[in-house]
């Protein structure tokens, strides 16, 4: 008997170990300091297991340079909080809780929201453009 569900379990996991790994992402992200200063684009790198997110981000300052930290996170329905640590910036404590636009007549796609970094507020805009 022991022997059956261990065949069985095997056999669901190689059959189905795909949908059960880590599903591998890039987002396309824009950074918006709300205090003066513009922001930047880039991609977040990420993997996907149930609703857990991890990954990594290289965002273009407008300035040029590169800024680079670690994604680290959850998505509850179509809501997303994500905290950005490691931040080569500088900036700590950094979350961004991200969801679909709403408003009548939102024809946008992708996801938008406000990130908190102890004091400073950024609007972050992402679209998942690869699964």
């Amino acid at each position: 008997m022991k022997k059956l569900a261990f065949a069985a379990t095997t056999a669901a996991l190689i059959c189905c170990g795909p949908t059960l790994a880590f599903a591998a992402e890039q987002w396309l992200v824009t950074e918006e300091n709300l205090g003066g200063v513009k922001g930047g684009q880039g991609n977040w790198s990420v993997t996907r297991e149930g609703n857990k997110i991890k990954g990594t981000a290289d965002i273009q300052s407008d300035n040029g340079s590169m800024l680079t930290y670690k994604v680290d996170g959850e998505v509850a329905g179509s809501n997303y909080t994500i905290t950005m640590s490691d931040r080569s910036d500088g900036k700590k404590g950094c979350v961004w809780n991200g969801h679909p636009p709403s408003g009548a007549g939102s024809q946008q796609q992708g996801l938008v929201g406000y990130a908190e970094c102890e004091g400073t507020k950024m609007i972050l805009r992402a679209s998942i453009f690869g699964k």
